[in-house]
């Protein structure tokens, strides 16, 4: 075979296999996110939520929504429906930042203009203090994915880890895979830690520590907002901007997040000037509840209710669901 012949081939075929699994990807379509596909169901099947989760904040079906980190996962849809009689999505992500929420929040506003519901989760991701917002962590996110053009999503689909998930969800679909959330967004990941031990739940509530600093001597609800202008909070401004450019008929609820009583003493300073930088914000909000959560109290101090500093258990996540259809 001459030389020129050989190239031409292996060109030729380059570029039809190139074509073929992009083809392949665009008919498959892992994140139900081009405006053209083979018409079936498609679950969450990226490990990244950031990719899985903008679809779920398109579809009409839901009406209210919590937004978040893993702190909020655990709030489970299926339950607050029964509660509040709406229909609920879980868009927390894993580490997500402040501004990857809030573009969550807005990929989801933007879709629902008779929203219900918005619940934020407010944790260590708004209370880091600097004039900077951290945008995004070392997990991709896809800026392409939460615009409201669906056809620019056609010049980055084309990749290996779209590959990957195109062939999960192939695999979904002849039954021999499990989609990694439900159709909520929902997924326990807790279920992923085994079996309970107090012991090793002991040693990540207390890292470092000989003696656990228990209950007993902390001081109760000592966690108060506290306003001091010198200590600023990038990521504040930004929700204040978000919620203020999305006036709808519907009930925002800021929870402050329970994380274990210890660690939020540790923190205490910079919990309180946070807490009292976002009421500041949310002061101007109409429609808006605040349930505040990061204290020191019988709750957020019982070890048995946490797996680490930040991750409380199911039953904890029971009792906030209570306190949001309350």
């Amino acid at each position: 075979m001459h030389w020129s012949k050989f190239i031409r081939t292996f060109c030729f075929a380059a570029i039809f296999s190139a074509a073929s699994f992009y083809l392949f990807i665009v008919l498959v379509d892992p994140y139900d996110s081009v405006p053209f596909s083979l018409p079936f169901e498609r679950e969450p099947v990226s490990t990244n939520q950031r990719f899985s989760y903008p679809s779920l904040a398109r579809k009409a079906e839901f009406d209210s929504a919590i937004i978040g980190t893993s702190t909020a996962r655990l709030l489970k849809p299926e339950r607050l429906n029964h509660l509040t009689g709406d229909n609920w999505v879980n868009l927390a992500m894993n580490s997500a930042t402040a501004y990857e929420q809030m573009e969550m929040l807005k990929l989801f506003l933007r879709h629902h203009a008779y929203a219900k519901r918005v619940v934020i989760g407010i944790d260590d991701a708004w209370c880091r203090p600097g004039q900077e917002i951290q945008k995004f962590t070392f997990r991709p996110f896809p800026p392409w994915m939460y615009d409201d053009n669906r056809w620019n999503d056609l010049l980055y689909i084309f990749n290996d880890k779209s590959l990957e998930n195109s062939v999960r969800l192939i695999e979904y679909w002849l039954g021999k895979r499990e989609a990694k959330y439900d159709r909520t967004g929902f997924r326990d990941f807790t279920e992923d830690f085994g079996a309970y031990d107090g012991t090793t739940v002991n040693s990540r509530l207390y890292p470092g520590e000989g003696t656990p600093l228990y209950a007993a001597s902390l001081k109760i609800n000592d966690i108060e907002p506290l306003v001091d202008g010198e200590v600023q909070f990038a990521s504040h401004a930004l929700l204040g901007q978000t919620l203020l450019a999305h006036q709808l008929p519907l009930k925002l609820t800021l929870l402050y997040m329970p994380m274990h009583g210890s660690y939020v003493h540790r923190g205490r300073e910079n919990y309180q000037r946070c807490k009292g930088s976002i009421n500041r914000v949310v002061d101007k909000i109409t429609n808006i509840i605040v349930i505040d959560r990061m204290r020191v109290d019988k709750m957020t101090s019982a070890d048995g209710n946490y797996w680490d500093p930040l991750h409380f258990t199911s039953d904890v996540a029971k009792k906030l669901e209570s306190a949001i259809a309350k």
